[in-house]
């Protein structure tokens, strides 16, 4: 876990670059762009470390006995710390901090492993299938290579707090896809009433906002060498990298969704065909940058090639008519260049110098204009001109931004967390399969949608 020292000094560090760029005139140097995007992401990953250990631990009730009734015996190498989830919910193996989540993810990945490849990878020992069994009420025979629903929840909560953007949306448990949200989540529109006289009935199509969840996946590779001690003591550390790269993920998916298959158009690869498997393809409705880029792309505003002004931000919002009425309603979303070669340079900006140490949020917001906050995102890249990502990485040089009313979105998880494992004999390894099942819905008619807006053609 990061100290609170080594927390207040690296965001001491984001806010001298800050200052340097800002008032030194070096707001063209890359280097020091490159410097500042590394340290954000230090900090946003310190941030959610810090939340992930601070979270509380879960006990593991009656963690010593299994199904059957039986006592887990104290010459099992792991009867101490079944000890410790069952009063703490957590132990220490050495200096690293194991979760219940930990010993049951190593006994599923030893387990599938030896099952792809018994000559290479030894079985779990008994000692560890015991104490799996001890901690579930199911046993250890339901489902080899699945997380059990409470250990998965753990998981999932970590790769939620993990994240910056679908934590300002509003979020729905999906039982089904596509799922309709019911009718009466969405913005009603108040009339005068009169006696004995029904008021007008609102259009239900208009109301009805309808989540599809698209698949995403992860694969992580193993060596074929690898023991039972090392794998429970590395456990942590990979969960963590999970959680992390996890959240990414979900946000990347709710900025950048688009469903275009084809050789132009796709906002991610405009001018060329996306590989069938990018993460982006949606099943179902696009995402943030989609709607005010394509949808309704009145609500775009051209910087023009120019550096960001004050008029840009104030011509999107005022795009967005009622929508932009409640600065606490609204996220405005951007890349960092955008954030060190744009919103540094406006004098209606509150930077991380002004917020201080204890105002930085694991959202990743490092500023607010006009009181809406700036969050900047790992997923919201550079483009062309009209916004767009050109498959040629080198012609995406210019920045942009959205900003939406966060009440006008949802995402829904059909599937959360399943942890599946299989082996790759060509390259030698064995895979843990990692995924969810996610969607992204805007309020309303998405080609006449003004609760998004957005800039895009702006020099950094």
């Amino acid at each position: 876990m990061a100290s609170q020292a080594e927390f207040e000094t690296l965001v001491g560090e984001i806010a001298q670059l800050s200052n340097a760029i800002r008032e030194g005139g070096l707001i063209d140097s890359e280097k020091l762009k490159a410097e500042f995007a590394t340290q954000f992401k230090a900090l946003t990953d310190m941030q959610a470390q810090q939340k992930l250990d601070e979270a509380p631990d879960r006990r593991v009730p009656g963690a010593l006995v299994g199904p059957n009734g039986e006592v887990l015996s104290k010459s099992n190498r792991y009867h101490g710390m079944l000890k410790n989830f069952e009063r703490d919910g957590s132990s220490r193996h050495g200096a690293t901090k194991i979760k219940a989540i930990d010993l049951w993810m190593s006994y599923n990945l030893l387990r599938g492993a030896h099952a792809a490849m018994p000559e290479r990878v030894a079985k779990p020992s008994d000692d560890l299938a015991l104490a799996v069994k001890a901690m579930t009420a199911e046993g250890v025979g339901t489902g080899a290579e699945l997380v059990p629903t409470d250990m998965a929840n753990q998981l999932w909560d970590d790769m939620y707090l993990a994240s910056r953007v679908i934590g300002l949306m509003q979020q729905v448990n999906m039982t089904s896809s596509p799922f309709d949200l019911p009718l009466g989540l969405g913005r009603p529109t108040w009339r005068k009433g009169r006696e004995r006289t029904r008021t007008t009935t609102e259009d239900s199509s208009t109301n009805k906002v309808t989540l599809t969840a698209t698949e995403i996946v992860a694969d992580q590779e193993w060596s074929y060498t690898f023991n039972e001690d090392a794998v429970v003591a590395l456990m942590p550390a990979m969960r963590t990298n999970l959680a992390l790269s996890g959240g990414e993920a979900m946000d990347a998916f709710a900025l950048n969704a688009d469903s275009t298959l084809a050789s132009s158009g796709n906002i991610n690869s405009d001018d060329a065909t996306p590989d069938v498997d990018s993460y982006y393809l949606t099943e179902g409705q696009d995402g943030i940058r989609h709607q005010h880029l394509v949808d309704n792309a009145g609500q775009t505003v051209d910087a023009g090639g120019d550096a960001l002004a004050d008029a840009d931000i104030t011509a999107a919002l005022g795009r967005m008519g009622k929508y932009a009425t409640d600065p606490n309603k609204l996220a405005l979303i951007t890349d960092v260049s955008t954030y060190l070669g744009g919103f540094l340079k406006l004098d209606t900006v509150t930077t991380l110098d002004k917020f201080g140490p204890s105002a930085v949020v694991l959202t990743g917001q490092l500023g607010s204009y006009r009181g809406v906050p700036i969050v900047l995102s790992e997923s919201y890249n550079k483009a062309e001109a009209d916004g767009k990502q050109s498959a040629n990485a080198a012609s995406n040089t210019l920045g942009g931004f959205s900003v939406m009313n966060r009440s006008m979105w949802a995402v829904g998880f059909m599937r959360d967390l399943l942890i599946e494992v299989d082996r790759d004999i060509r390259s030698r390894t064995y895979i843990m399969v990692s995924s969810f099942r996610q969607a992204v819905a805007a309020h309303g008619t998405r080609s006449t949608n003004k609760h998004t807006a957005g800039a895009r053609n702006i020099a950094v």
